[in-house]
């Protein structure tokens, strides 16, 4: 019965239409425009990252190994030749070396992100079986840790399995550790090289 109203109201609309064509005639009736406009601004997203604090587990004068610890805050928010670690080009490792970074991911953006790390490992430069010999353990403020060797060069966590979320405003810390195994074919790497980044990602979050 509603649709058949709809039908006929339609109908009449359009009869009385062709009526006045046919007439010449011209109706004059009030009208009024109103305008609305709608301003959209998109979001930013901008995530800092800063080390709170190093240690170092590594070769000193002599040959011994040597435990530092570096308190000064290093930004690393923007590109830069330096890293995370503190290694410098040509810095000598051994079995056991180890350097652990204390980071925090902040979140100076409109949109809430969560982040992972990523570590893409140099296989043309780098030697494999002195790759397989470093792993990556990264340690959230929240949840279990994550490890993977350079060689695999595997995402610690991703878009939908994040190390953690940070609000807007926001801001979180978590740990990366670099080791040097203790690996019965240690000998066979003596000099080689490795090269590879350690990516963090910074990714939306549009889970509602």
């Amino acid at each position: 019965m509603k649709n058949r109203a709809i039908v006929i109201l339609l109908a009449i609309a359009l009869a009385v239409c062709c009526f006045a064509l046919a007439l010449g005639t011209t109706y004059g009736l009030y009208h009024e425009t109103v305008s609305t406009q709608t301003h959209l601004v998109a979001g930013t997203l901008k995530a800092t990252l800063v080390r709170q604090k190093l240690t170092t587990v590594n070769l000193g004068e002599g040959g011994a190994f040597v435990r530092s610890v570096d308190d000064e805050e290093k930004d690393f928010s923007t590109d830069t030749q330096d890293n995370i670690f503190g290694i410098a080009q040509g810095t000598k490792v051994a079995p056991t070396s180890s350097f652990t970074a204390e980071l925090r991911i902040g979140n100076s953006s409109d949109v809430a992100f969560s982040y992972y790390v990523e570590v893409v490992c140099n296989s043309v430069i780098s030697d494999s079986t002195f790759a397989s010999m470093l792993k990556v353990t990264v340690q959230p403020a929240r949840g279990e840790k994550r490890e993977t060797l350079v060689s695999e060069g595997l995402a610690l966590g991703g878009v939908s399995d994040a190390l953690g979320t940070v609000e807007a405003g926001g801001a979180e810390n978590f740990t990366v550790t670099l080791e040097f195994l203790d690996d019965e074919n240690n000998n066979s790497v003596e000099s080689k090289f490795v090269m590879f980044d350690l990516r963090i990602h910074a990714v939306q979050n549009v889970s509602a």
